[in-house]
């Protein structure tokens, strides 16, 4: 396992403050960042070492150095706020917390990426496929992953889309006026389950790989969204059959390698 139990979780949100409440009853050590002041105190109602960092463009801000040093293992927890519009650089962020990794030297260290690495017309994928981005953040996830992993001995987990603790696409989807692409199929994931993989990898020793982390799930979007609508009572969604296209993410590894089995297979 990891010689003193010392787990960094840069980014305590939606992902990274029920994986360290996971790993405090794994009885790990756990330092979290955050962005929010006000969340300092809630890090410290669950005996995890809170601290205020924050990455930009120019830099870092805030105490990096006391949350980075003597850390087992790390886990990067930030996805990027850009859109493809966007000027916002994550690149140029995850490159400021790199050399902050190298300077520390922390070998072991998780970085929780995403399927948008891969581009949507890349049909049937696994762990094997070289990722041809076709958006603008999965571009900058994906050069971000060679960064952090370049000089360490690094884990990429790249997740499908997340659901769990009230938190579905679903609700953004029946918003929009339409959705393209209803006969590709779903490539998700429940929480429980991200959280699992991760303590998984710790746990196996399962460092220098890459993972995909999706429910082996892949019914087409229109069927699965509007049972979803039924369900929560949301208006159906109107799907167009425009660019019809689509990817369906499988990853034998998380079973033959981690030896995983999802809580959710079925979403």
């Amino acid at each position: 396992m990891i010689p003193n139990n010392k787990i960094g979780v840069f980014g305590c949100g939606w992902l990274g403050l029920p994986l360290s409440k996971f790993l405090i009853k794994k009885k790990f050590l756990i330092r979290g960042s955050t962005t929010n002041q006000e969340k300092i105190k809630e890090l410290k109602k669950h005996k995890i070492e809170p601290y205020l960092v924050e990455l930009k463009e120019t830099g870092i801000y805030g105490d990096i150095d006391s949350f980075l040093k003597d850390l087992d293992a790390l886990i990067i927890n930030i996805p990027p706020k850009i859109k493809n519009n966007s000027d916002d650089s994550y690149i140029k962020k995850i490159k400021s917390l790199e050399n902050k990794i190298n300077y520390y030297s922390i070998d072991k260290i998780i970085f929780i990426s995403s399927t948008s690495v891969y581009g949507s017309n890349q049909k049937k994928i696994d762990s094997k496929t070289k990722p041809e981005p076709n958006t603008k953040r999965g571009n900058e996830i994906f050069k971000s992953e060679k960064v952090i992993t370049k000089n360490n001995n690094g884990t990429i987990i790249r997740f499908g889309g997340l659901i769990g603790n009230n938190r579905h696409p679903v609700y953004r989807l029946s918003k929009k006026k339409e959705v393209l692409n209803p006969d590709a199929p779903i490539n998700l994931i429940h929480l429980d389950d991200c959280i699992n993989i991760i303590y998984n990898v710790i746990k196996k020793e399962a460092w220098g790989k890459i993972f995909l982390g999706v429910a082996p799930f892949h019914p087409k979007k229109i069927d699965y969204y509007n049972e979803k609508c039924e369900t929560f009572g949301l208006k159906k969604i109107n799907f167009i059959n425009k660019n019809s296209s689509g990817k369906e993410v499988n990853d034998s590894k998380i079973q033959s390698e981690l030896g995983y089995e999802f809580i959710f297979p079925k979403l």
